[in-house]
């Protein structure tokens, strides 16, 4: 009988645990994108959006009213969308994955040129 502080030793002869195949250990490779999946994009844009919002606000000193940011917030999620599926096109094209702060930094030129093109009126 044994003890939690004295277990019972294992003969030589008896391995302690099977052995293991490296192969079987490995994760599965990816074979979608990963984290370069179109809603990381998306997040990755929308990061954007509240930055351009209170870089307007303190430029312009305050909007006039709510209805007026609203639209000014609303105006955002197109060019967002648009932006993250440029960045998605470009990041779903390599083989290793983005991590977020890349996928954000190339949203930014996609955000900031397509907002200015649907803009302009």
């Amino acid at each position: 009988m044994s003890s939690p502080q004295h277990p019972e030793p294992v003969p030589p002869h008896l391995p302690v645990a099977p052995p293991v195949n490296p192969a079987e250990q490995a994760p599965p490779p990816r074979t979608s994108g990963g984290r370069n999946g179109f809603g990381t994009t998306l997040l990755a844009t929308l990061v954007w959006v509240p930055v351009n919002f209170f870089v307007a606000v303190a430029i312009l000193g305050g909007l006039p009213s709510a209805r007026v940011a609203g639209a000014f917030i609303g105006s955002m999620i197109v060019p967002a969308v648009v932006a993250a599926l440029a960045t998605w096109l470009i990041a779903r094209r390599s083989e290793r994955q983005w991590e977020f702060w890349k996928l954000v930094l190339l949203a930014l030129p996609f955000f900031l040129v397509i907002r200015i093109l649907f803009g302009v009126r």
